[in-house]
C-alpha cells in the first residue's frame, strides 16, 4: 500500500463510538456524559430505557408503563417488575442508617411504605443487553394502576408477557436505533440556563445537570405535565436571591448574563469574538 493511501478509518462499532470528529469537543462522546461540561454538549441516556421493549413505553426511573401499543394495551399503567427470569428485579429493598453513625434499618416512608428503590436504568440494560433482538420474558404487576412500589419475592404473583428487546444500534452502524429514541429525546433532559426548577437546591452537580424532564410534555396552558421525579411542589411565589456575600453570583444574575459571566470559549476565542 502506498503511503498516500494509508489512512485509518473508524469502521467498526467500537471505533465509531469512540471517534471524535474534527472540531468537536470531548464532551460529544458518550463516555463523557458525566455532566462535567457546560449544558448542551452531552447526552441524557436515561431515555433509552423508555422504549427498550417493543410495544411499551416505560417511565425510566420506576418502570411504570405509560403507553402500550396493540396487542399490549392491557400492560398500560402496570409496573415492570422483572425480566429474563433474573433473581433481582427492577426494584430492590432499601436499607441504611438514618443518621451519621446510626444503625442500619429499613428506609420506609409514608410515600414508600415498602421501602423499595428502583434499579438504575443502566443496571437494567447491562443485565440483558446481550438479548437485543430477542424475546424476553417480562413480568408485570397483575393489576393495573400500579402506583405502589413492589418488591418481587418468590411468592409475588406476576403477569408474564414475552416482549422483544429492541436493538441498541442500527445495523452495522453506531447510530442509535430510531425506534428507541424520538427526535429531541436524547437531550430533552439536559440543563439549560433558563431552567430554574432546581434553583437554590444546594445540589449544584446532580440536580443542576440532570433535571428530571424525561417523561414530561408541555401542556396547552404552558405548564409541564407528567412524571416530575423528585420535583418539589412549587409555592407559587418567587423568592429572590438575598446573599450576604456580594462576591458570589446568584442564579438570578447568572440567568440574566449567562455568556457575560461564564465567557465560553469557541474555537480558541471568546464566544463574542468568534
Amino acid at each position: 500500500m502506498s503511503a498516500k493511501n494509508m489512512t485509518i478509518r473508524a469502521n467498526n462499532l467500537t471505533a465509531q463510538i469512540h471517534h471524535r470528529g474534527a472540531g468537536n469537543p470531548a464532551s460529544v462522546l458518550p463516555r463523557s456524559a458525566i455532566s462535567n461540561c457546560f449544558p448542551g454538549l452531552e447526552f441524557d441516556f436515561r431515555n433509552l430505557w423508555r422504549r427498550a421493549f417493543e410495544g411499551i413505553v416505560l417511565v425510566e426511573n420506576n418502570n411504570y408503563v405509560v403507553h402500550a401499543e396493540p396487542p399490549f394495551q392491557h400492560l398500560a399503567t402496570r409496573r415492570l417488575l422483572r425480566f429474563a427470569g433474573l433473581d433481582v428485579g427492577t426494584m430492590v429493598a432499601t436499607s441504611g442508617p438514618v443518621y451519621p453513625n446510626g444503625s442500619s434499618g429499613t428506609l420506609a416512608s409514608a410515600a414508600n411504605p415498602n421501602a423499595v428503590s428502583f434499579m438504575e436504568w443502566s443496571n437494567s440494560f447491562a443485565r440483558i443487553i446481550h438479548l437485543q433482538g430477542q424475546q424476553v420474558e417480562c413480568e408485570f404487576t397483575t393489576y393495573a394502576n400500579a402506583t405502589d412500589e413492589v418488591l418481587v419475592t418468590k411468592d409475588t404473583e406476576t403477569l408474564k408477557v414475552n416482549l422483544t428487546m429492541r436493538r441498541f444500534f442500527e445495523a452495522e452502524s453506531a447510530t442509535i436505533n430510531t425506534d428507541m429514541l424520538q427526535p429531541g429525546e436524547l437531550t430533552q433532559g439536559l440543563c439549560a440556563p433558563w431552567q430554574n426548577d432546581y434553583r437554590e437546591c444546594a445540589c449544584y452537580y446532580w440536580a443542576a445537570s440532570r433535571p428530571d424532564y424525561v417523561n414530561v410534555e408541555p401542556g396547552q396552558d404552558g405548564l409541564s405535565k407528567g412524571d416530575m421525579w423528585f420535583a418539589k411542589k412549587r409555592t407559587g411565589t418567587y423568592i429572590p436571591d438575598n446573599r450576604v456575600d456580594t462576591r458570589l453570583w446568584s442564579y438570578d444574575d447568572l440567568f440574566k448574563s449567562w455568556q457575560e459571566d461564564l465567557q465560553f470559549v469557541i474555537r480558541g476565542k471568546d464566544a463574542d469574538e468568534a
